[in-house]
């Protein structure tokens, strides 16, 4: 099993999909503090990815990730507006921690969409 950490890109299993909710396997990013998982949680929070991606920018709802990052092979979006908590045990591959610029453009678009 795997212990997701805190801004890498996983690999999830996100079946079967509900309404409005992402299905199948696909990246996301876990945005929950690793020290939380470390502790024993069975879950992680985390954002999907999408490639159906927007040419306009549509900040704060998504957040744009460029190809390559950890190895994506597509340009893609973080759904901001898809928070999710998802057992460990359908994390199938870590793809890598993202860069630094990247987290935190995600925390203000999460910011700004929680009003927080």
């Amino acid at each position: 099993m795997i212990t997701p950490e805190a801004w890498h890109i996983y690999i999830v299993d996100l079946e079967p999909r509900v309404g409005t909710k992402p299905g199948k396997q696909r990246p996301c990013i876990c945005i929950q503090p690793t020290e939380l998982s470390l502790a024993g949680l069975k879950s992680s929070v985390v954002l999907p990815l999408t490639t159906n991606t927007f040419p306009e920018e549509t900040f704060p709802i998504r957040v744009k990730i460029p190809k390559k990052t950890c190895g994506l092979e597509k340009e893609s979006e973080a759904l901001i507006d898809q928070i999710l908590a998802w057992d460990h045990n359908l994390f199938k591959k870590d793809l890598g921690l993202i860069p630094e610029g990247l987290k935190q453009k995600i925390k203000l678009a999460i910011r700004d969409f929680l009003d927080l």
